[in-house]
């Protein structure tokens, strides 16, 4: 299956993630979690559920991880962590 992660770099997808929750940083941990699901529902109800199902998805998201560790890219795990702090 061609997915996104295909045309990603895991580097920059890294960075955009900890970007997108610094955003974020003057809020409570509740509105952060509250738009990331947000933001999360609309891009999967209008971008990847006509190729997607939910559990397609988060395979993805755990092949993007697989593949940071294949390719020596510990900023993706700093990322995760970063989030897991933050929200």
């Amino acid at each position: 299956m061609s997915t996104f992660l295909a045309n990603s770099n895991l580097l920059q997808v890294s960075e955009g993630m900890m970007r997108a929750v610094e955003v974020l940083d003057n809020r409570p941990k509740a509105e952060k979690q509250a738009i990331i699901v947000g933001l999360f529902s609309c891009l999967f109800k209008n971008k990847l559920e006509d190729q997607y199902g939910i559990q397609e998805v988060m395979q993805i998201a755990n092949n993007m991880r697989v593949e940071a560790k294949r390719t020596k890219v510990p900023e993706f795990g700093g990322a995760e962590k970063f989030i897991i702090g933050e929200l």
